[in-house]
C-alpha cells in the first residue's frame, strides 16, 4: 500500500512518457515554416525576390514561443550546444552595436526575432533535442510537409508555380505559391528531405516505402526547381556523411565513386547537361548569374572602421550599383560570409565563423553513426549553400540547419556520456 501522494508535475526528473509528441512535432513543423524566406511577390519577375512578409512570420514565431511556453513544465531542464551558445553572443553583440546605427529599428526586430529563436531551441531540449533522433525525424517531416505544399501549388494555381527564368537563362522553374517560395527554397527543401531520408534509410530508422516516396519527392523537386546550389550541396553533405560513418576504406571510397560518377553524368549526358546550364552562356556561367558583381562591390567599397566593425545593418543583404550615368541596379549579395560583413561586420564574422568551426567538431565528436551523418549532411549542405546563398546573420533555414546539426550531435555526446557502455568481460585464462 503506497502511503505517498503523486509527484507535483514538473518536479521530477523523469523523462517524458510521449506526451503529446504530435505537439512538439508540429511546433517545429511551424518553427521550419516561420524561417523560411517567404515571397510576397512569388509570381515577380525572375531577378526580384519580393518582400519578405516579416510581420507575419513575426506572429507566427511568437505563437510557437507562446504555445512551446504553455506546454513546457514548470522548472525545466535544458542545455545549449556551444554553436548555440555562440549565436547567443553573437545576437547580444550585434544587439549592442545596432545602436550605433542611424536606424536602429529594423536591425533590432530582426535579432528579437533570433532570439526568439533561439530560446525556443532552449525549450525543446527536453521534448526533442535531448533525443537527438527524434529532432532529425522532426526536421525531416517538416521538410515534407513543405514539400507537399509546393505540390498542392502546381495542382491549385499551375500557371503560377512556373517562373520563367526570363534574363537568367531559358525555361521555367518551380515555385511555391500555397506558401510563397521562390525556385531556391523549393530546390532547398527538396535537397534536405532526400539527404534526410536517405541517410534514415541507409540507418533502418524508416522503411523501403515511405523512404522512396519522401527520395523521389526530394529529387523532383531539386530537379523541376533547376537550382544548382540544392543539388551541389546536397551531393557535398551526402558525400561527408557517408564518408565520416563509414568504418572500412572500401566504404569510403564507395561514398565518394557515387558522387564522382553522378557529376561526371551531367556532363556527358546531353539532358543532364542542359539542365545544369539552363540556356545560359559561358559569361553567365562564369559571374554565377551575376552574383560576383556584387561581391566584387562589397570587397571593394570603402567604409569607415566602424562600419567594417558593426556593419551596414542587419537586413541590408543587398547593394546598390551604380553602372554609369544613370545606370543603378540593385543586387543581392548572395553569400552568407559577405552577407554577414556587410550587415553585421567583422566582429559578427568572427562569432559566427567560430560558431561554424564547433559546429563541425561536434559532428566529427557524436558517436552514434545515423547522428553524425544527419549532422555532416545539415552542415556539409550549409558549407556549400553558405557560399552562393545568403542566410546566417539571422533566424533563417541556413542558421536552423546548422544549429540542428550543431545540436543533435552535442545531445548524442551528452547521451553517451550520462550512458556509457559496459565493459567488455576479461576472457578467462586457464592455467
Amino acid at each position: 500500500m503506497t502511503l505517498t501522494a503523486p509527484p507535483v508535475p514538473g518536479t521530477t526528473s523523469e523523462p517524458d512518457r510521449g506526451k503529446a509528441t504530435w505537439l512538439w512535432m508540429a511546433m517545429w513543423c511551424l518553427l521550419v515554416l516561420g524561417v523560411q524566406p517567404w515571397s510576397a511577390r512569388a509570381a515577380a519577375p525572375q531577378g526580384e525576390t519580393g518582400s519578405n512578409n516579416s510581420l507575419m512570420k513575426g506572429v507566427l514565431l511568437g505563437a510557437i514561443f507562446l504555445v512551446t511556453l504553455a506546454a513546457t513544465k514548470p522548472g525545466f531542464r535544458t542545455r545549449a550546444s556551444p554553436s548555440t551558445t555562440l549565436y547567443v553572443v553573437y545576437a547580444m553583440s550585434a544587439t549592442a552595436t545596432a545602436f550605433l546605427l542611424s536606424e536602429p529599428g529594423g536591425p533590432l526586430l530582426r535579432l528579437a526575432r533570433l532570439l526568439i529563436g533561439l530560446l525556443l531551441l532552449l525549450m525543446l531540449w527536453r521534448p526533442l533535442i535531448r533525443v537527438p533522433e527524434r529532432l532529425l525525424r522532426a526536421h525531416m517531416f517538416a521538410h515534407l510537409a513543405l514539400a507537399l505544399t509546393v505540390v498542392l501549388s502546381v495542382v491549385w494555381r499551375p500557371e503560377v508555380a512556373w517562373r520563367p527564368l526570363s534574363s537568367f537563362g531559358t525555361g521555367y522553374r518551380l515555385q511555391g505559391v500555397l506558401i510563397p517560395m521562390l525556385p531556391p527554397r523549393v530546390g532547398e527543401v527538396g535537397a534536405i528531405l532526400l539527404g534526410l531520408a536517405l541517410i534514415a534509410f541507409v540507418y533502418r530508422k524508416i522503411t523501403f516505402i515511405p523512404a522512396s516516396a519522401m527520395i523521389g519527392l526530394g529529387i523532383v523537386l531539386v530537379a523541376l526547381s533547376r537550382t544548382r546550389t540544392a543539388a551541389a550541396a546536397v551531393a557535398v553533405g551526402l558525400v561527408l556523411a557517408l564518408f565520416l560513418t563509414r568504418k572500412t576504406w572500401f566504404g569510403r571510397i564507395a561514398s565518394i565513386s557515387a558522387p564522382a560518377l553522378m557529376g561526371l553524368a551531367f556532363l556527358v549526358v546531353p539532358s543532364l547537361h542542359n539542365w545544369l546550364l539552363r540556356g545560359q552562356g559561358t559569361k553567365q556561367i562564369s559571374s554565377l548569374s551575376g552574383r560576383t558583381t556584387s561581391w566584387q562591390y562589397v570587397l571593394d567599397e570603402e567604409v569607415s572602421l566602424q562600419t567594417a566593425i558593426i556593419g551596414h545593418g542587419l537586413g541590408n543583404k543587398r547593394v546598390l550599383l551604380r553602372r554609369g550615368e544613370g545606370d543603378i541596379d540593385v543586387m543581392a549579395i548572395d553569400n552568407s560570409w559577405l552577407s554577414l560583413y556587410w550587415e553585421t561586420g567583422l566582429l559578427a564574422v568572427a562569432i559566427v565563423g567560430i560558431a561554424f568551426i564547433v559546429a563541425w567538431i561536434s559532428v566529427l565528436r557524436a558517436p552514434t553513426p545515423y547522428i553524425k551523418a544527419g549532422g555532416a549532411l545539415l552542415l556539409g549542405y550549409v558549407t556549400v549553400a553558405s557560399l552562393n546563398e545568403s542566410g546566417l546573420s539571422d533566424l533563417s533555414s541556413m542558421t536552423l540547419h546548422l544549429l540542428v546539426a550543431a545540436a543533435v550531435c552535442d545531445a548524442d555526446r551528452v547521451r553517451a556520456q550520462a550512458n556509457p557502455p559496459p565493459p567488455k568481460p576479461r576472457p578467462t585464462q586457464y592455467i
